[in-house]
């Protein structure tokens, strides 16, 4: 089988002095991943979304937006399709990657979602990296704050390795003014990434309310899985999303086989791929 990956930085519509700097992010994130994918599309799209946690022009990690009360908290998930494993972590504040401590929670088994307190305490105990809650803040983003200039969007990656196998990995900071202790879709699987071997995956960034609200991820992959070509599903999807909640956004996907796919309906969104 063919590998593949594709990566994201988010759907919306920052300036458009951003963009140069926003897309090289992104491909940087692409090579971090592709060197993984021998070890498995798990492998990769972890570490994939681990250098995008680093990158400041993104909202995710390093970069990630502010809450209405000046906090910044945390989402993350990561899934793969052979098993139908999930992790996932919301509003986090002190956790260095939180796609990280996703992963671990996939790999444990016993939970799929943890949250705030309780997901920084399992980060604690299972020796995952923790960080000052000061160390994610940038200036772009308080003045978005300040400004009241709305970001949306999200990080994340797909991929397909060399034995077939599917996972996705996602992670943000969520909406700009967000009240304390919001989730979006980042989280939660079948509404903003969803994997499933022989089918599909898909990752989404947007208004993380209308993809929970149409739980659009596993719609895109059951679509897959009735034979639609990925790059009918990622129009399909966005249309769908567009017609049903009025909202903005994109998706990446990756079929069972061929080539990746995105689409989306803002200003603006960084995409990288590679297929082997």
């Amino acid at each position: 089988m063919r590998p593949a990956l594709i990566v994201h930085g988010g759907a919306g519509s920052p300036p458009t002095e951003e963009h140069a700097e926003r897309q090289a992010a992104v491909d940087r994130s692409l090579e971090a991943g592709w060197v993984r994918i021998g070890e498995g599309a798990l492998e990769a799209v972890v570490a994939t979304v681990r250098a995008l946690e680093d990158e400041p022009a993104l909202n995710a990690g390093i970069g990630a937006c502010f809450n209405r009360d000046g906090f910044i908290e945390l989402d993350a998930g990561v899934m793969e399709g052979t098993g139908l494993r999930a992790g996932a972590v919301g509003a986090v504040r002190d956790v260095r990657h939180p796609v990280e401590l996703a992963r671990a929670l996939l790999e444990d088994g016993r939970h799929v979602l943890l949250v705030a307190d309780g997901a920084s305490a399992y980060a604690r105990d299972h020796g995952v990296e923790m960080a000052d809650p000061t160390l994610f803040e940038t200036p772009r983003q308080r003045r978005n704050l300040e400004r009241l200039l709305v970001e949306a969007d999200t990080v994340g990656a797909v991929a397909r390795d060399v034995e077939g196998h599917l996972a996705v990995a996602v992670s943000t900071g969520g909406v700009t003014g967000k009240l304390p202790g919001r989730l979006g879709d980042s989280p939660v699987p079948g509404a903003g990434f969803y994997a499933q071997d022989g089918a599909g995956a898909i990752c989404g960034t947007g208004l993380g309310e209308a993809f929970l609200r149409l739980v659009l991820s596993h719609l895109a992959v059951v679509e897959l899985m009735h034979g639609m070509a990925p790059d009918e599903v990622a129009r399909g999807a966005i249309e769908h999303l567009e017609a049903k909640t009025g909202a903005s956004g994109g998706v990446i996907v990756v079929g069972a086989e061929g080539e990746p796919a995105f689409a989306f309906n803002t200003p603006f969104m960084p995409v990288a791929m590679r297929v082997g």
